[in-house]
């Protein structure tokens, strides 16, 4: 028997709960950016030791909806949540007088992760600390920097404490619990967000319309979706430029991931108002 079970990873809107996780699984699997609703779907990351299989439930920042996606988002905050077995709750520890946060079932344990301790005088550290154990609402704190990888060994040893004890449910080396078709979306998607900058903001999605992986190579055919038919012009760029730099960058990130030599054509195309519609959120997963 170990200690294993799942983990619901909550916060607002940049607090780091993906960069959290690459962290702690010393992979960079999940999607990061500082622009608002970059995790759009909870994914499950694994994490195991000798004694111990931890399984982290990523989530979307906990906002208030503003469209079909958004409704989407939350209700995938909800779930995770109160399937766990704890709820870890992330917050920007140089904002933490102005976050709040939600509460979920008040049978499941949640521990306070305090993030961006790096940014912070040790006193400021401590004194929120002892403020956050006084009121009594988690299990325990933790401070961590998820930039910089500090405390990831006392936040495992942390949840291995308050985790129950089980078999194992995933195989030792296995690091996610979803197809790659989504890996290779999200790496796209990342990609594109962190070269838009804040042309195309929130309005871009990506189809993997073709997926194909040997020993030796992967082919990926894939279309990043915008709503405004004035977004393709942005995302394709003058001459292509901009389309080139966002699939060269996909391209290494995912070979690095793949272990295998990856062949990406990319296509943009126009699906107004996606994120307000039921159907096309369904065509693209989002279900």
């Amino acid at each position: 028997m170990i200690k294993t079970g799942f983990v619901a990873v909550v916060g607002a809107p940049n607090a780091g709960k993906s960069t959290l996780i690459n962290a702690l699984l010393q992979e960079p699997f999940l999607i990061t950016s500082e622009k608002h609703q970059t995790t759009r779907k909870h994914v499950r990351c694994i994490l195991t030791g000798s004694d111990y299989q931890i399984i982290f439930v990523d989530t979307p920042g906990t906002q208030v909806p503003k469209n079909k996606l958004g409704e989407y988002m939350a209700a995938e905050i909800g779930r995770a949540a109160e399937d766990a077995d704890l709820v870890l709750v992330i917050i920007d520890a140089t904002k933490a007088d102005k976050q709040s946060w939600l509460e979920f079932s008040a049978k499941i344990p949640h521990v306070l992760v305090l993030n961006k301790i790096d940014l912070l005088e040790q006193d400021v550290v401590i004194e929120l600390l002892s403020r956050f154990e006084t009121e009594g609402k988690f299990e325990a704190v933790v401070p961590v920097s998820a930039s910089e990888a500090v405390n990831m060994d006392k936040l495992i040893d942390t949840l291995k404490m308050l985790l129950p004890e089980g078999e194992m449910l995933y195989p030792e080396d296995q690091l996610l619990d979803t197809d790659l078709r989504f890996v290779a979306s999200e790496v796209i998607r990342e990609q594109a967000l962190k070269l838009l900058n804040d042309e195309v903001p929130h309005g871009v999605a990506v189809e993997i319309e073709q997926f194909r992986e040997s020993d030796a190579e992967a082919k990926i055919q894939a279309s990043i979706i915008v709503e405004k038919e004035s977004h393709k012009p942005i995302v394709i760029g003058r001459g292509g430029q901009m389309l080139g730099r966002i699939g060269k960058s996909a391209r290494m990130k995912l070979t690095e991931l793949l272990n295998v030599p990856v062949h990406l054509k990319l296509f943009v195309k126009v699906r107004k108002n996606w994120r307000k519609d039921p159907v096309q959120l369904k065509a693209l997963g989002y279900k």
